[in-house]
């Protein structure tokens, strides 16, 4: 598992790269050579976007997201775990209809065969990816429910 956290991580940073090796080479061509990038502001837009999706797979998973533990820290064991297996059963539902929706729009995408203005790029394609990430994330929020099965009070 942690293999597969571990590419589903480097994925994300990757397509932050892209995102900043995209940026600032339409920089250079627009005010150095009075020239753009084809595409650029949809390729970055689908990057960033995929780049936010797989991130937040994994961040569901390893529990490395922002965290308020000030009512959580004050409570005993088992109100932890009640919390706990609350805040992960809320995060895991939302994830999961926010998967529905994004699967919905990319098949909308298919259907309508939308594309890139310049270079003519499939964008269902992106918005799959993009599905699969936070359904990932969705997944994780499960697995992390369930772990907390395992896990003593105290």
């Amino acid at each position: 598992m942690d293999r597969f956290l571990r590419a589903v991580e480097v994925a994300a940073s990757l397509m932050l790269g892209v995102v900043t090796l995209i940026t600032f080479t339409n920089v250079v061509l627009r005010y150095g050579f009075n020239s753009a990038l084809m595409d650029s502001f949809d390729l970055t837009r689908m990057a960033q976007g995929l780049a936010l999706a797989w991130g937040i797979a994994v961040a569901t998973h390893r529990r490395e997201h922002i965290t308020i533990d000030g009512l959580w820290g004050l409570l005993g064991p088992r109100g932890k775990r009640v919390m706990d297996a609350v805040a992960r059963l809320i995060t895991a539902l939302f994830l999961l209809g926010l998967t529905l929706a994004m699967a919905q729009r990319a098949a909308r995408n298919m259907a309508s065969n939308l594309s890139t203005a310049e270079l003519g790029l499939p964008i269902w394609g992106f918005h799959a990816a993009m599905t699969l990430g936070i359904a990932l994330a969705g997944v994780a929020a499960l697995l992390g429910l369930w772990s907390l099965r395992k896990r003593p009070l105290a």
